[in-house]
C-alpha cells in the first residue's frame, strides 16, 4: 500500500513510509488507557488502512507526536487535537513544523521527492534530539 501524501507543510498527511502510528500499545506513551485503547486498530478488514475503518476515530502520529480525529472522507486527513477526549489531559504540541524545519535545514525542500534519512521516517528524530 502506498501512503497518500500531500505536499504542503499545513496539509494533514500520513507519516512518511506508511500509515500513522495508530498501533502503539504502550500505555505510558499516551495519557490514559482509554486513549491507548482508542488508537489500537483491531479491524481485520482495514488493518492496512486505518483511515478506511469507520470504527476508528482517533490517530496518533509518532513522527509528529500528534493526536487527531480522523476525517473519514476517503483520504487520510485528521483534525489535530490538543486535549484528550477521555481524561482531559493536555496532549503534546505537534512537532510537524519542527520536522519540516529540520528537513529544510538539511536541504530537503520536498520530503516526498527524496528518500528521507531513517530517523525522519518515524519519531526517532524527536527522541534523538530530546533534552
Amino acid at each position: 500500500m502506498s501512503p497518500r501524501l500531500f505536499q504542503t507543510r499545513r496539509a494533514l498527511w500520513m507519516d512518511p513510509g506508511g500509515v500513522p502510528s495508530t498501533f502503539a500499545t504502550d500505555a505510558s506513551r499516551h495519557c490514559c488507557t482509554e486513549m491507548r485503547d482508542a488508537l489500537i486498530n483491531e479491524c481485520g478488514m482495514h488493518a492496512d488502512d486505518p483511515f478506511a475503518c469507520t470504527d476508528l476515530a482517533l490517530s496518533y502520529s509518532d513522527t509528529f507526536d500528534e493526536y487527531g480525529i480522523m476525517i473519514h472522507d476517503g483520504g487520510a486527513s485528521v483534525l489535530v487535537i490538543s486535549y484528550c477526549p477521555f481524561c482531559g489531559a493536555k496532549l503534546p504540541d505537534s512537532r510537524r513544523d519542527d520536522w519540516f524545519d529540520r528537513l529544510e535545514a538539511m536541504g530537503i525542500d520536498d520530503p516526498f521527492a527524496v528518500e528521507l534519512p531513517e530517523p525522519y521516517r518515524s519519531g526517532a528524530w524527536r527522541r534523538m534530539t530530546a533534552n
